[in-house]
């Protein structure tokens, strides 16, 4: 982690960053990445030599500029490739400001080119509830990549802890049992060792089933609503075309 997320909204280019103005999103990727922290991450690599991969997310006001500009940024300090292109989030998810239940039902997913067997760094400019860096790797890895480690900009809520923690899946087992596991597959195709953290201890504190599903079908429907593809939508159209 980089910085804090006040500094980050409150910088002069961060709106035209966030909207697609690479010069922009490069002025606030050079004010705001820390030195010591890229020092640190040099140290972590110890001579990898790992592609960096950007998040490039298309959002609601644009095309966001940030992660790219970070990326070049990186790379140029460690030596490091800055990967363009080859591997692109495939879908609109409008993330930014948005609540836990629209974060839930719309993931990001991903397409493009995997290199089996090499390393990868993944970058954003903001990790919330750590969905988007978490479903970029799990694409990555599916495919034969590594992945090797992460970078963000700024976080909420100590989101920088992506991984689901034992802990806390039983906690959520403990409060609703098994059947919020059996939702998930039908819904999403995975089951609950597949949340970060922050997804996880979100639906712990939720007091029902019943409640999670009736804000997940909520917030399907309004983000349907706003011609967003939701969670399961693609299970959906695979089950009908089947029957």
């Amino acid at each position: 982690m980089h910085g804090e997320l006040r500094a980050r909204n409150g910088h002069a280019a961060y709106t035209a960053a966030k909207s697609g103005d690479a010069e922009a999103a490069r002025a606030l990727a050079d004010d705001l990445l820390s030195a010591d922290e890229t020092q640190r991450l040099g140290y972590f690599l110890g001579g990898r030599q790992p592609i960096l991969v950007a998040v490039t997310a298309d959002e609601v006001t644009g095309y966001n500029a940030i992660p790219d500009a970070m990326a070049q940024v990186l790379g140029a300090c460690l030596g490091l490739e800055a990967e363009y292109g080859s591997i692109v989030q495939a879908n609109k998810v409008g993330h930014t400001k948005a609540d836990g239940w629209h974060r839930l039902v719309t993931p990001a997913e991903f397409a493009g080119v995997v290199v089996p067997g090499a390393s990868y760094f993944l970058v954003d400019d903001h990790v919330g509830f750590g969905g988007t860096l978490a479903n970029l790797r799990g694409f990555i890895e599916h495919w034969g990549g590594n992945v090797i480690g992460m970078t963000a900009l700024t976080e909420t809520r100590a989101a920088r802890r992506i991984s689901v923690h034992l802990q806390t899946l039983d906690m959520l087992y403990a409060r609703h049992g098994s059947e919020p596991e059996e939702f998930w597959h039908r819904r999403l195709g995975h089951g609950l060792h597949c949340l970060t953290d922050v997804e996880a201890g979100y639906l712990c504190r939720v007091g029902s089933v019943a409640a999670i599903k009736d804000r997940m079908a909520q917030a399907t429907e309004q983000a349907r609503g706003r011609g967003l593809s939701a969670a399961g939508d693609t299970l959906e159209a695979a089950v009908s075309g089947s029957g």
